[in-house]
């Protein structure tokens, strides 16, 4: 697709999923159908010529939607455990399937399907970095889900991708001139920084406009702050989608009142990590011992 196509795509994905959650009186909780979408933008079709990704979930029954989510979720919270907490807002409901009612898995149902039909696995399914990384999909359904109101309360406006594009560009014309002494350009290690991200947009443009110049965002520092969750959210997952790296940091919070905003939350999400490797050596524990109980009781029976 042309980036015009791309673009129209991503806006005719938010109208599709704002669609099936109203039509299906889904609730005032438009963190739920976010979520839905974000958790499809972080997987994809790993076979080229294995089973087709999209009509597996299409075919797939409400409460086996809900299983697959969560899956999907702590799968990456695994390896993402930082990022995945920082999103928590979009999947936290998935911790009680078992309190998720009828009506709920319905709307969930509703809600992937239009997503996958208007094309979220066309923009964001892509083994390729920098072709996940043309749109940012979860600011047009942030946008058409929210009201009016509630963006103008937040002060929470889209910017237009080739706004975003001009303006990641400068800041990458920004840093080079900061160090111009010392290197003609952008140099891996350097922090990008956006005081009000929203949900990337900004760190989008500047991660292409850096694959553009032959150089892999994964090897810079990122950081945003925002002060909406559910912006913040996205973004943390965005930066998982758009190949960003390890070294990101996804604050929730006001810039302006707590100049600290990046460092604290990169404490939090220090202490995250740390939860995780607990997490995990226990459970390989738990593993091994249960492996060694089995081959005991095999011998014992032998």
């Amino acid at each position: 697709m042309s980036d015009r196509d791309v673009h129209r795509t991503a806006v005719a994905l938010g109208e599709a999923v704002a669609d099936a959650w109203h039509r299906t009186h889904g609730g005032s909780d438009i963190a739920v159908p976010i979520g839905l979408v974000a958790a499809l933008s972080l997987i994809r079709q790993h076979d080229a010529n294995g089973p087709d990704l999209k009509a597996q979930i299409l075919a797939q029954q409400p409460r086996e939607l809900i299983e697959m989510y969560r899956q999907i979720w702590a799968g990456h919270w695994q390896a993402r455990p930082d990022l995945i907490d920082r999103a928590r807002i979009l999947h936290e409901w998935l911790n009680a399937p078992d309190d998720i009612d009828d009506h709920r898995a319905y709307c969930v149902k509703a809600v992937t399907d239009a997503a996958l039909k208007a094309g979220i696995l066309d923009l964001t399914g892509h083994p390729d970095a920098i072709d996940r990384a043309r749109t940012d999909a979860l600011s047009h359904v942030i946008m058409i889900l929210r009201s009016d109101g509630a963006r103008a309360g937040l002060g929470e406006f889209h910017t237009p991708p080739p706004v975003t594009e001009m303006l990641g560009e400068l800041m990458l014309a920004e840093l080079s001139a900061e160090t111009a002494l010392e290197s003609k350009g952008p140099a891996a290690g350097q922090h990008i920084h956006d005081p009000a991200g929203g949900s990337g947009g900004m760190l989008r443009a500047a991660a292409q406009a850096l694959r553009w110049r032959g150089l892999d965002p994964a090897d810079f520092q990122w950081s945003t702050v925002d002060i909406d969750q559910i912006a913040a959210a996205c973004a943390a997952v965005n930066a998982i989608v758009w190949g960003l790296g390890l070294n990101v940091v996804v604050a929730c919070d006001d810039s302006l009142l707590n100049p600290r905003a990046v460092e604290d939350a990169r404490t939090h999400a220090r202490a995250v990590i740390a939860h995780r490797d607990q997490v995990m050596g226990t459970a390989r524990m738990i593993a091994a011992i249960r492996r060694t109980q089995a081959l005991l009781e095999t011998a014992v029976a032998a």
